[in-house]
């Protein structure tokens, strides 16, 4: 892969680097092209695509002979494979959902032969898909993140709005087990998808948040246990004062929907962790003092 050095540059460190604002669509497809690139010459796409044979001619991978059917069956697109003749053209959602497609197949080589006759080139037989994603991820979101609306390619392999670095263990932290844990988790994960999905209006927002007030609901027990009964009320209040849960005359609706939806979302998935690892220590140690 190509070597970038982890530290920055004079203008950077001054404040006035060119990408400081982020990187415009062109130039961010430039260099996703080009990491595409890195990873074609080194065989990363074989076993999914393919590849020519001097001896056998086309040989095809696992997504059959014709490779731009394919992907018009799986992203209803054309004009898509081979990327190096069709890119140009392709504005932001195609390029992206071509990297989320390329996540799904893409794979390690690991064993195979070469083929040196008329330097026809290495013929791949084994394949490691989970090594070959994760450097997929590692390669795109040193860039992706550097784009002027900060994304990130997830573990599913979705282009998904970039978190701020301090939440990003909140998001990734896994659900205590406890009583109704299958609910509870797939409610937040639902929430978080919802949230961080790339195209998310405000009207999604705002569900995602509602979603999370509808779990600290069903953890209105614990939390009178466990926070003080104005805490607890506070928290309700944001979430029915604030348009989030409720319609009515009285709720407040002059505030920045995009900043404030934002923070209540982290305060609420926060809260929610808070709790759930309360109850857990509890259940663990049913006489240690509650904090």
């Amino acid at each position: 892969m190509i070597f970038v050095p982890e530290r920055e540059y004079w203008s950077e460190r001054q404040g006035r680097a060119p990408s400081a604002g982020g990187l415009s669509p062109d130039p961010l497809k430039k260099l996703v092209l080009s990491t595409l690139d890195e990873f074609t010459q080194r065989y990363y796409f074989q076993e999914a695509f393919g590849y020519y044979c001097v001896d056998d001619g086309e040989v095809a991978g696992r997504v059959g002979s014709d490779v731009p059917a394919w992907f018009l069956r799986v992203i209803s697109r054309e004009n898509i494979w081979p990327y190096t003749q069709h890119a140009v053209g392709w504005d932001d959602d195609t390029l992206f959902d071509v990297l989320e497609v390329l996540h799904d197949v893409i794979s390690k080589p690991v064993d195979g032969r070469y083929h040196d006759f008329g330097g026809c080139g290495w013929h791949y037989s084994r394949f490691d898909r989970e090594t070959g994603r994760a450097e997929y991820r590692h390669a795109l979101n040193q860039l992706l993140e550097r784009y002027e609306e900060p994304l990130s390619i997830n573990t599913e392999g979705e282009i998904v709005h970039l978190a701020p670095s301090e939440f990003i263990p909140l998001l990734s932290a896994p659900v205590p087990a406890g009583i109704d844990i299958d609910l509870v988790a797939s409610r937040i994960d639902s929430a978080k998808r919802t949230f961080e999905r790339r195209n998310a209006a405000l009207a999604d927002r705002r569900q995602a948040v509602r979603e999370l007030a509808d779990v600290l609901e069903m953890l209105r027990p614990e939390i009178k246990e466990e926070m003080l009964p104005k805490d607890e009320q506070e928290l309700f209040r944001l979430a029915n004062g604030f348009a989030i849960r409720h319609n009515n005359r009285k709720q407040m609706r002059l505030y920045d929907d995009a900043i404030w939806l934002r923070w209540a979302f982290y305060v609420y998935l926060a809260t929610i962790h808070a709790v759930l690892r309360l109850r857990a220590r509890q259940a663990a140690s049913p006489s240690a003092p509650t904090v």
